[in-house]
């Protein structure tokens, strides 16, 4: 796993037992089921636990055994989000808690009516924004999210019929390049773009030091706020105790408008973000390359 292959894991029947499980034995049924597939994705996806392992160890310094342990919080983590994805939007919603850290800026920026970029990374859990940007506006907020996940259509497919439309509508990033002129159409009707800029892979890279270590960064994101000079934010939304969400949403405003200037701003505010909530980070391929 050198490199992000762009795919998730999953089927569609792992999701379909969570979502019975959901459904009618509650959340914590759900959470409960978790631990046993957490602890079978521990040995079954070696390579993945690997690089789970080296994250904690080599980056954030944690001991052999804290990083051991580690592996298993993070398969945790990523599963909670995921049922939590599902729960607000089938009833479930007031089993939740909320907090909007820095939503003015989102309110202002909806209101400069530019449109703009909102950096997020693979942290937390920023699939369930729809709870926070109902709390934004009465008025319909077109929002635009890129991804170059390619997760199997059926899961999409079954998850749209459980979750039913949302407005993070998603400009899937494809060879023929037709995803450009999706953006370049969000920009002209002064829309939002969301961009989870924490990957790396084939094409084009920028450099800059991530946990103590160079690595690399798509440059498409970073160039594209720097060419069109678009307002910038970065914005997580990070799970906590007691069913309780956090939305952190911090203007960014380069002096030069660089693309290296932009994405040193995003590094430094994420690592920060990833030291608070360590097994909150779903980069689990190689992404320094070590292995």
């Amino acid at each position: 796993m050198a490199d992000w292959k762009g795919q998730s894991k999953g089927s569609v029947l792992g999701y379909k037992i969570f979502i019975f499980f959901i459904k009618y034995l509650g959340l914590r049924s759900a959470y409960g089921l978790l631990y046993f597939v957490a602890f079978y994705f521990i040995f079954s996806s070696y390579a993945t636990s690997k690089n789970i392992y080296n994250y904690y160890h080599n980056r954030l310094e944690f001991s052999k055994v804290s990083s051991l342990t580690g592996i298993f919080s993070s398969y945790v983590q990523l599963g909670r989000t995921l049922i939590d994805r599902v729960a607000v939007t089938v009833g479930l919603r007031k089993k939740f808690t909320f907090e909007f850290d820095g939503i003015q800026h989102i309110r202002k920026l909806l209101e400069e009516g530019k449109g703009g970029i909102i950096f997020t990374a693979h942290i937390g859990n920023f699939n369930i924004s729809r709870s926070f940007f109902t709390e934004v506006s009465n008025e319909p907020i077109h929002i635009n999210m890129v991804v170059t996940d390619t997760e199997h259509e059926q899961i999409k497919n079954y998850l749209s019929s459980v979750t039913g439309e949302t407005h993070l509508k998603l400009i899937v990033v494809k060879e023929d390049m037709s995803h450009v002129f999706k953006i370049n159409d969000a920009i002209q009707n002064n829309e939002l773009l969301v961009f989870a800029a924490d990957r790396s892979g084939e094409g084009k890279h920028l450099k800059a030091d991530f946990l103590g270590k160079e690595t690399e960064f798509f440059q498409g994101p970073f160039k594209l706020a720097a060419q069109k000079k678009l307002p910038i934010l970065f914005a997580y939304i990070m799970r906590e105790k007691n069913f309780h969400y956090h939305l952190y949403a911090r203007r960014f405003k380069p002096s030069n408008q660089s693309t290296q200037e932009i994405l040193m701003g995003y590094t430094a505010y994420l690592e920060k973000m990833v030291r608070k909530y360590p097994a909150q980070w779903f980069n689990f391929y190689d992404f320094w390359k070590e292995n």
